[in-house]
């Protein structure tokens, strides 16, 4: 009893003391982000495709949010105010799985905050200088850089039954269709990859794709004797006839290993019914 009126007598000598801390219930100030947009230099880094879901918004070095975009969100502060904004993605096309794309930079920007007031930022996003571009394909040459294997039933389709406006971008698309009659398809780049395996270096493929049944995307793991297998790591479902953008993190799968050499795999199998599936895929880049 005498401790809290000990404390009721300290709060009525100090002018404004609360028994609770009084958080800031003033007239916000408001932020408007409409999108995200990526440049690129065509010519090195493909296509400005990309798929940037979210925005991870920084102040004075602390998480402010992470919102969907476009989004408008309140601020409790006026005054010149420094935002970090860092691009959102959906990780191996699972939309529960996000997190900011290690390979697009930071966007910063200064903004002058007045409560009652809506800001608008446009971010414009490049790739990080220090990324290698390990690999990348558009489809726009007569020859790929991939082939059918020993386990496929079928091959590509030719670039003349792809019907005007069918590819992403350009004219050239990888696409194949499975059937009754050839119910699987399986191809793998050419080229087998040393990724960086240590360090803690990320490792993503981006790709375009439209798909009417689902495909699986992996690596197949090349030991130093020449053995191989193949290991499917994601399932894209099909896309609804509309071209989607998604990155494929193969970070987790190749760190560790060491002596072994990779190939990009993708396959698929027809799922039943009297239909061809097809799968339509553009613009891959292989990143660490």
């Amino acid at each position: 009893m005498m401790q809290r009126c000990l404390l009721l007598a300290v709060c009525t000598v100090l002018s404004g003391c609360s028994l609770f801390y009084q958080k800031d219930q003033g007239e916000p100030a408001y932020v408007h982000i409409p999108a995200i947009e990526l440049v690129t230099n065509e010519a090195q880094e493909g296509t400005s495709s990309h798929n940037i879901r979210d925005v991870w918004v920084f102040i004075d070095g602390n998480v402010q949010g992470v919102y969907p975009l476009p989004t408008t969100f309140p601020i409790l502060r006026e005054g010149v105010t420094t935002f970090k904004l860092n691009s959102g993605i959906a990780v191996n096309g699972i939309a529960a799985t996000r997190a900011m794309y290690p390979f697009y930079q930071q966007f910063d920007t200064t903004i002058q905050l007045v409560r009652g007031r809506t800001d608008t930022i446009r971010p414009t996003v490049r790739y990080n200088s220090q990324i290698t571009f390990g690999y990348m394909e558009d489809f726009e040459s007569q020859g790929f850089s991939l082939r059918t294997t020993a386990q496929s039933d079928t091959t590509f389709l030719p670039r003349q039954a792809l019907a005007p406006g069918e590819a992403f971008e350009g004219v050239g698309a990888m696409a194949f269709a499975v059937d009754n009659r050839a119910a699987r398809f399986m191809c793998e780049t050419i080229q087998a990859f040393n990724f960086p395996g240590g360090g803690g270096r990320a490792i993503f493929l981006e790709l375009n794709y439209r798909n009417s049944i689902p495909f699986d995307i992996g690596l197949q793991i090349i030991e130093s004797n020449g053995q191989f297998f193949d290991q499917p790591l994601v399932t894209l479902a099909p896309s609804g006839n509309m071209w989607r953008k998604q990155y494929i993190n193969f970070t987790p799968f190749v760190q560790g290993r060491s002596g072994v050499t990779y190939r990009v795999i993708f396959s698929a199998s027809h799922t039943g019914g009297a239909d061809a599936g097809r799968v339509f895929v553009d613009n891959l880049k292989l990143l660490w």
